[in-house]
């Protein structure tokens, strides 16, 4: 088992008899078939005369020009920004699958070629972006009623990653980030990025090595509301395509189903609010992984998975900030919320206590008391005695 990171006694205690039983994890296919249809655009915004691009979307059936699953939307919107010399069909597994777990993803295939602008992708992005917006409205198009209005997420590998950072000077919707591989141009819109930012990096990438580009992203971004480091060991610049180019010591398959678990869980977790997700992309779900992860969130994150053992006992993991001190509090459903502080008003019960990592999360194994059948859970987290920090409130229904 690898265990790349130092973990809580009671995080080892989590992984190796509580780990919960999870069934799908966030790389296996999601629920909808994907439709994908190439287009071709004028727009103010954009750099190029012409745009291209390939809009992935839920469809009724798999394949190209399939028609659109209207009456399941509207949908999460996000654009795809491809890396050098890399057109959106070099990506099409990691596009797919993003999709198909209910997004329409617009990805521009202007700037494809041997010499490539990162800042005239980034505005091509931004009118593709805008343009399918505006479709969205237009009765009878294949768009029409299948985006959600906002805010808009982005995912981009390499110089793309590097675009959307120059896309954010124009563009306030998009308050998600996935990056992966980012090359490191130091733009001033990292350290000004208020959203939510998943950094990816792989320890043998010689094209952008990790520590002085994918590493700067996440280190930069210091007033993300919440911001994610992986580290992929043994993985080269290229597990985001859909085949090998350049060698590692990591499978490429490997690499390639990693990008898909952190790209598409981080989304689902931030743009879905699906925060269970993260057991697998920052929980003890990604231990034997070779990832190394670690988390600073101003906005801490709760994760709730059922434990194989014992088996009415609930797993509850946290990411706050590293040496947080944190608050798991419990109420019954139906009673009044506790306010913040640690204070057990309303109905709270203090039902465990901890620090958190030095990777800024930690897990614990909790068992309701018998005859519970329905209760609230919440965290706090807080550094040094400054205010606390409180996560989502959830009702959990138990069994």
């Amino acid at each position: 088992m690898i265990l790349p990171n130092r973990m809580s006694s009671l995080g080892l205690i989590a992984c190796l008899f509580g780990a919960p039983l999870c069934a799908q994890v966030p790389e296996d296919m999601g629920p909808y078939p994907v439709g994908m249809r190439s287009v071709s655009f004028q727009h103010s915004l954009a750099s190029a005369i012409t745009v291209t691009a390939d809009i992935y979307y839920p469809a009724l059936s798999s394949g190209n020009n399939t028609p659109p699953d209207q009456a399941g939307g509207p949908y999460p919107f996000s654009s795809f920004l491809h890396g050098y010399f890399a057109p959106p069909s070099f990506y099409d597994e990691l596009i797919t699958h993003i999709a198909s777990y209910g997004f329409v993803v617009a990805a521009v295939s202007t700037q494809t070629g041997i010499f490539q602008s990162i800042i005239a992708e980034a505005h091509d992005a931004h009118a593709l972006m805008h343009w399918c917006d505006e479709r969205n409205l237009i009765s009878g198009h294949f768009l029409e009623g299948m985006l959600l209005p906002g805010p808009w997420s982005a995912v981009g590998h390499s110089n793309g990653a590097a675009a959307i950072f120059d896309l954010l000077a124009w563009e306030p919707r998009v308050q998600t980030i996935a990056s992966t591989e980012g090359n490191w141009f130091a733009q001033s819109t990292v350290g000004q990025f208020q959203g939510s930012l998943l950094s990816i990096g792989s320890s043998e990438d010689t094209l952008a090595p990790f520590s002085s580009n994918a590493r700067r992203y996440y280190t930069e971004a210091q007033s993300a509301r919440r911001r994610v480091w992986a580290l992929i060991e043994g993985g080269a610049h290229n597990g985001s395509l859909d085949f090998p180019f350049g060698g590692s010591s990591l499978s490429h398959a490997t690499q390639h189903r990693l990008h898909l678990r952190l790209i598409t869980g981080f989304l689902r977790g931030e743009v879905q609010r699906d925060e269970n997700t993260y057991y697998h992309l920052v929980g003890s779900g990604i231990n034997g992984e070779p990832v190394t992860r670690e988390g600073d969130c101003a906005q801490p994150i709760l994760w709730i998975q059922p434990a194989a053992f014992p088996p009415d006992g609930q797993l509850l993991g946290v990411m706050g900030r590293a040496l947080d001190d944190l608050r798991l509090f419990q109420a019954s459903a139906g009673s009044g919320m506790w306010s913040s502080h640690g204070s057990t008003g309303g109905g709270g019960r203090l039902i465990h206590e901890t620090v958190l990592t030095s990777i800024g999360s930690a897990e614990h194994i909790w068992v309701p008391h018998p005859g519970l059948d329905s209760v609230r859970l919440v965290g706090d987290c807080s550094t040094s005695g400054a205010p606390w920090r409180r996560t989502r409130r959830v009702q959990l229904d138990l069994p």
